[in-house]
């Protein structure tokens, strides 16, 4: 097991490097200047050499990530270059909303995808198989800034239930908080249970057909106990993988999700530093965002190795 854990620890940390440069490169090698973009069209190329020298612009691609790394090591992600604001400050501001809406579809989606996918895997002989896969594709297909608008209209607009878009921390007002993140955790559960639920059913038809659930099954052993004791635990364990790699795609949704509703997590950010051009932001949102990737598919990578002892060995 300790062998197991220093390689993932190994593979990890390299992978964390990989990310860092890439997100270093990829803003510091845009095409512009970022001091043009701060000063404006009318600033006097001396303001501008100037602005630039003070943010470090005019040293060497290496030297600046030697001093960006070593910075952020320290939890200095920088300064905004519009709001003039701790770079880890706004994005850790941000990370609890992204954190709390992700964490509350999630649940929620695992709430309807795993009932859901392991009576589906059961039933897969009968007549309304077909029909139930044909409605989760049809889940699949539907974009979810789509299903965002629609709730918005019925559940905002028509009924007046939940308010159309905004925040309010938990702990200011917990009641007003659950009011703020019904209509964005279920926009997004909605878009992530459907693939879930899709993989599930998958897995526990294969699963249905080993032996030892055929011995169990003539033994008189009940369907539900059945699911309950040998199909659901041997289906978990890929499912566990395949949360993981989910995890990029949830991300993605996510930040269309903050969007329609005004949500100001790690999307909107990121997507508003993008339009306004402020690298900072950017580079750090990127970075965090990647590290939070890494380090929940090493926890899972462990927690693989914890439930499976051939994954161990391997």
């Amino acid at each position: 097991m300790l062998n197991y854990l220093l390689r993932r620890l190994v593979s990890a940390f390299f992978a964390l490097v990989g990310v860092s440069i890439l997100a270093f490169c990829t803003t510091a090698l845009v095409p512009g200047n970022p001091a043009d973009v701060l000063l404006g069209t009318y600033a006097s190329p001396e303001r501008v050499r100037e602005v630039t020298r003070a943010l470090g612009l005019d040293k060497p691609l290496p030297e600046r990530y030697l001093y960006w790394i070593r910075d952020a090591l320290q939890g200095n992600l920088g300064e905004s270059t519009l709001s003039h604001q701790p770079v880890t400050s706004l994005v850790f501001d941000s990370l609890r909303v992204t954190f709390e809406l992700s964490l509350a579809a999630s649940l929620l989606a695992l709430l309807i995808a795993v009932p859901f996918g392991l009576f589906i895997g059961s039933k897969s002989n009968r007549w309304w198989t077909p029909h139930a896969m044909f409605g989760i594709t049809i889940g699949m297909s539907v974009p979810g800034f789509v299903t965002g608008l629609v709730l918005i209209i019925v559940f905002s607009v028509k009924l007046g239930w939940f308010p159309p878009g905004g925040y309010i921390p938990i702990s200011s007002d917990p009641v007003g908080n659950f009011r703020s993140m019904a209509l964005p955790a279920v926009t997004l559960a909605l878009w992530l249970a459907p693939p879930l639920t899709r993989f599930l059913r998958a897995t526990t038809v294969g699963v249905m057909r080993e032996d030892y659930v055929t011995t169990a099954r003539s033994k008189g052993m009940s369907n539900r106990r059945l699911l309950a004791r040998h199909v659901a635990p041997n289906a978990g364990i890929p499912m566990i993988t395949y949360l993981g790699l989910q995890l990029g795609t949830l991300i993605g949704g996510a930040i269309v999700t903050e969007v329609i509703f005004a949500l100001p997590g790690m999307g909107r950010l990121g997507l508003n530093a993008i339009l306004d051009r402020d690298y900072p932001v950017v580079q750090g949102v990127v970075l965090v965002v990647a590290g939070g990737y890494i380090a929940v598919n090493l926890l899972i990578d462990l927690l693989y190795g914890v439930i499976d002892p051939r994954v161990r060995v391997s």
